[in-house]
């Protein structure tokens, strides 16, 4: 259970923003759009830069990470995230008949989970399941507040001991 934030923490940054369909790059997108059908997270392909305040905790919390995201041909994103804890990859793929946001993902140490969502705008939350590699299965949950564009707040929750505690307050920066 260690390193369950550094996986969670990490994926946490990278899930919610996900991204399919073509790039609309050149296309003014408002923060109310954002998550909001194929396209609501076009807006995040790129290279973000991120911190965590937060002292790192028993479970490992990172306290910075480079994400890149690229949008693949069958319209999903790949995301990596990389830091000196380790590397997460994770894709992001909208399924239009549930209009729900799937994001599996999987780290460099074996522990992988997925989180989800159908919501859209300022503030968003994503909702999963993490699995560690000695078998331990934790419920996780993503808020993320945009900021801005090109900057982003997640606040990064685990059920612990019966209660939710927040893991770590991430902010990413677009470069």
């Amino acid at each position: 259970m260690k390193r369950l934030i550094f996986a969670f923490s990490a994926c946490a940054m990278v899930i919610a923003p996900g991204l399919t369909g073509p790039a609309l790059a050149d296309m003014p997108m408002s923060i109310s759009t954002v998550g909001a059908g194929a396209h609501g997270y076009d807006w995040e392909v790129g290279t973000w830069s991120c911190t965590n305040p937060m002292h790192p905790s028993e479970l490992g919390a990172l306290a910075s990470t480079t994400i890149t995201a690229t949008k693949l041909k069958d319209g999903s994103i790949m995301i990596r995230t990389a830091s000196p804890n380790g590397d997460v990859t994770s894709y992001d793929t909208y399924l239009p008949k549930t209009k729900t946001w799937y994001a599996p993902y999987a780290d460099s140490g074996g522990k992988y989970g997925t989180e989800t969502t159908q919501e859209t705008g300022k503030t968003i939350h994503w909702v999963g399941t993490f699995y560690d590699t000695d078998g331990t299965v934790t419920p996780i949950r993503d808020t993320f507040t945009m900021l801005s564009m090109a900057k982003q707040v997640d606040l990064s929750e685990a059920k612990v001991g019966g209660g939710w505690k927040v893991m770590a307050k991430t902010t990413c920066v677009k470069s």
